[in-house]
């Protein structure tokens, strides 16, 4: 693409893709080069691309020596844990992003969400590998300013993951294909449900903080990434908030670091949110199953 003159490309993640780029020089009647033409495109990484073995060699020291951090253990799972219904249901998993942004933050709610479907955690020893397979991406951590308002309306945001739905949901089409899953954010600090059989903007009910209902006025510390807290996938409703505290470190490198010290991850989930109506619960399980898998076919 462009802007302006100027030509952009950008690979995707993970070496998914690499990028090439492609300049026409002629030389001009003073010596000087210029450039006639450009152009970009993207090439596919297959499975049955040959890697470069010149690069593998520069490559080797720096790959063995992530492999070794990646596998140190850093603490213990009482329980197994996965993520396989993380975006239907509360979970251990994701509790474990909540409960680091909390302590550290010392804020009243926090958000977070499940990047990865496909994560499995045993009974026993955590490395750092499976931490990291939690939390994807270089978010930092921010806490802001915020109001019970923008609790509900972030939640009402989240929420569109879901589709509509009546009294009796089973055998109905609960997932929003059109909503990407990894943008449904839970809240920590709060209670609250989810009635899919209410219309888009009108589903969170029950939002509870500290055993009362939540007051839209209520002053709140939020802790949340700064993806949202700038207003991305939707959530507009942090964007402008004021900064009360930034981390300056990943979340990631955060829950590595918490952890090591705690020694140990969430038992059990907190259980402060859930679905409603119980019909909606069954056929979100089968849904988010097959979602997962196809999110693995994708990322393979």
């Amino acid at each position: 693409m462009r802007i302006g003159d100027v030509l952009l490309m950008q690979p995707k993640n993970w070496g998914i893709s690499l990028g090439r780029m492609d300049f026409k020089l002629s030389r001009e009647g003073n010596g000087a080069w210029k450039v006639v033409s450009k152009d970009s495109h993207l090439i596919p990484v297959a499975v049955d691309t040959p890697p470069d073995p010149q690069i593998l060699d520069i490559a080797r020291p720096y790959h063995e020596l992530a492999e070794r951090y990646l596998n140190t253990p850093v603490a213990n799972a009482p329980e197994a844990m996965d993520t396989k219904f993380a975006r239907v249901e509360d979970t251990a998993a994701i509790d474990a992003i909540q409960q680091v942004e909390l302590e550290a933050t010392h804020a009243d709610v926090s958000f977070a969400s499940s990047f990865n479907p496909n994560v499995h955690i045993a009974k026993g020893p955590v490395t750092v590998r499976q931490l990291a397979a939690l939390y994807l991406y270089d978010n930092e951590l921010y806490v802001i300013a915020g109001t019970g308002r923008m609790v509900r309306d972030a939640l009402e945001n989240a929420a569109r993951w879901f589709l509509t739905c009546q009294a009796d949901c089973r055998g109905e089409t609960l997932l929003n294909q059109r909503v990407i899953g990894y943008n449904f954010d839970m809240a920590e600090g709060v209670e609250y449900e989810i009635d899919l059989t209410q219309p888009e903007g009108g589903r969170i009910r029950n939002l509870r903080w500290h055993g009362q209902p939540l007051a839209d006025d209520q002053p709140l510390r939020i802790a949340l990434n700064n993806h949202r807290a700038g207003g991305g996938s939707g959530f507009n409703m942090f964007q402008g908030a004021k900064l009360l505290w930034q981390s300056h470190e990943d979340i990631r490198d955060m829950m590595v670091r918490y952890y090591g010290e705690k020694g140990v991850l969430p038992a059990h989930a907190e259980n402060n949110w859930r679905v409603q109506p119980a019909s909606a619960r069954e056929t979100l399980e089968r849904e988010a199953v097959d979602d997962a898998d196809r999110q693995s076919h994708i990322n393979r």
